[in-house]
């Protein structure tokens, strides 16, 4: 008997996708903090009153870089500092939740596009066989 081809029998196969747990869930009331360990499920809880007043004023500036510092995270350059500065003017103006916007997603469809609009010739015969060794049929 012929052994299968097994790119043959595994090719329609899905990949099932694992969903990540949070391993913390963390949830502010006030000035207390709730973090749930999920393994465990131990809750534990901590209020910010309980601590002495000099580090209770380390977490303003402490939490002010890590706000700010999150709103620029995979972006560099001056998408970087559009994001922080968009960020900052929200929370001066009350908003805790103002978002930087999401990076422009780059699709399949769009790079079809621009190399469907791209003249024929050297470099688009360049370019046609980069995208055909990434996996993508400009046929």
């Amino acid at each position: 008997m012929a052994k299968p081809d097994l790119k043959e029998v595994t090719e329609d196969v899905p990949t099932p996708v694992k969903k990540k747990r949070k391993r913390l869930s963390k949830k502010i009331e006030g000035t207390v903090l709730t973090i749930v360990e999920a393994t465990t499920e131990t809750t534990m809880t901590f209020d910010l009153l309980d601590l002495p007043a000099d580090i209770q004023a380390l977490f303003a500036p402490f939490g002010m870089s890590q706000k700010l510092g999150d709103s620029a995270a995979g972006k560099k350059g001056q998408e970087a500092v559009d994001s922080i500065n968009k960020v900052w003017e929200g929370l001066k103006a009350g908003n805790w939740s103002v978002r930087a916007p999401a990076a422009e997603k780059i699709t399949k469809k769009s790079i079809i596009s621009k190399f469907d609009e791209m003249p024929d010739g050297k470099e688009k015969d360049i370019a046609a066989g980069l995208l055909k060794t990434l996996g993508i049929s400009v046929d």
